[in-house]
């Protein structure tokens, strides 16, 4: 089994969190004010952006229903990505 750590440097999950920021920061929102929406410490945000945090699946969807991000959009840019 691979090194799960090894998988946030992976281009496609680079690719997937550098698109969560540029949404982030196209609806004017801050890692504080994506941590309210989500009820989570900002540093759970920031490290996430980072990649020092991986995200599941379940994570993943909740951020991007937070930033408004429809179902149809969260699977194009999924799609897209991979």
């Amino acid at each position: 089994m691979k090194n799960s750590k090894k998988t946030i440097f992976n281009k496609d999950y680079v690719d997937l969190i550098a698109e969560i920021v540029k949404i982030r920061k196209s609806k004017g929102l801050s890692q504080k004010d994506l941590a309210l929406k989500l009820d989570v410490d900002t540093c759970y945000i920031g490290r996430m952006e980072i990649r020092e945090r991986r995200l599941d699946l379940i994570e993943l969807i909740a951020i991007l229903k937070a930033l408004g991000v429809s179902k149809r959009e969260i699977l194009a840019m999924v799609e897209k990505i991979i």
